[in-house]
């Protein structure tokens, strides 16, 4: 990330990134019913800050004309000095998110990162880890410069190339998918949200956030987001340069389905903290199915009571690809 940039928060990428999140919710889409909802105008989904990679000027994981682009075209022409440099795997590991407040349209964000610290582990494989995080500080541009929202990122590079995880075989007979949820997949419908009186430690919900997960809303995410990183958009790079059977779904796309569940669960712009740890890939044709049960409930503010929730998202093969925590305001 640049040392700092300005980043416009417009409604047409607000329902760009919705729809490529695949969240169908008019809070992102239609004015006067986020102003029903008390905002100034349509809201932008949790993880949006991502998208902020289209307004830095130096975000590696965006195209440019200068210096050249470490994917493909026809044949692999990966960066040859990439291997020499870091021979071994680096992995998106944790992303950690505070919101002050959550932003929409019309808004202009100032976004600076700032450099957190780098530590070491045994890996169980007896190679040495190497950790790096950094900040992301989107502080409004137009006001007062207030932090909006940071999010922390966490990166782990191993010492040597780690094996590319396998694809499970279509012909593999499937396990009995962990669903307790509506197959039909998902859906928006005004009402229902969660309440503090509804909830207590234990209470869960679990919601299908994608069914069969396509190439093309991968893409979509990637032009919505900013972020085309050839591992997620080109087959030929992450087949016969990285080594991978297919590519793979954005872990910022989990994330933002993941966020889904919570804010159609619990209601939009409540999101106090939101994290998540990176467990595995998602593939294209992988059904994804978020869940949350309620850790802690502090109500010492009546008007503003406050949960906290352990989350996972999981696939079809009930393998947790994502897990984390959120907090959140709830209704009284």
């Amino acid at each position: 990330m640049a040392p700092s940039f300005r980043f416009p928060v417009e409604a047409g990428h607000i329902l760009q990134f919705a729809r490529a999140i695949g969240d169908p919710n008019p809070v992102y889409t239609d004015p006067a019913h986020a102003r029903s909802l008390g905002f100034a105008d349509v809201l932008a989904p949790p993880t949006f800050y991502e998208a902020g990679a289209h307004f830095d000027p130096d975000d590696s994981c965006r195209p440019q004309l200068s210096p050249p682009w470490w994917g493909s075209s026809g044949v692999p022409t990966g960066d040859p000095l990439r291997e020499s440099r870091n021979p071994g795997t680096t992995l998106h590991a944790e992303t950690h998110v505070t919101y002050a407040r959550h932003v929409g349209a019309g808004e202009v964000l100032a976004a600076r990162d700032r450099p957190g610290r780098t530590w070491t582990k045994v890996g169980k494989r007896g190679g040495e880890l190497v950790f790096r995080d950094w900040y992301d500080d989107y502080r409004d541009g137009a006001g007062a410069g207030e932090v909006v929202l940071t999010a922390r990122t966490v990166a782990v590079t191993t010492a040597q190339k780690l094996d590319a995880t396998p694809v499970p075989p279509a012909s593999a007979p499937a396990p009995s998918p962990p669903y307790d949820v509506d197959l039909s997949g998902p859906s928006w419908e005004p009402g229902g949200r969660a309440r503090a009186g509804d909830l207590k430690v234990g209470s869960t919900h679990a919601a299908l956030m994608v069914r069969d997960l396509r190439r093309v809303q991968i893409i979509q995410y990637a032009g919505a987001s900013g972020d085309f990183s050839p591992q997620h958009t080109d087959e030929v790079y992450n087949t016969q340069v990285a080594g991978y059977p297919t590519v793979f779904g954005h872990g910022m796309l989990t994330m933002a389905m993941t966020a889904r569940m919570l804010t159609d669960w619990l209601g939009d712009g409540r999101l106090l903290t939101f994290g998540l740890r990176f467990l595995g890939q998602v593939w294209p044709g992988d059904d994804l199915v978020a869940r949350a049960s309620v850790e802690a409930l502090d109500a010492r503010d009546p008007d503003r009571p406050v949960v906290e929730l352990a989350v996972t998202t999981s696939n079809q093969h009930g393998h947790p690809v994502v897990t984390g925590y959120a907090t959140a305001h709830v209704g009284p």
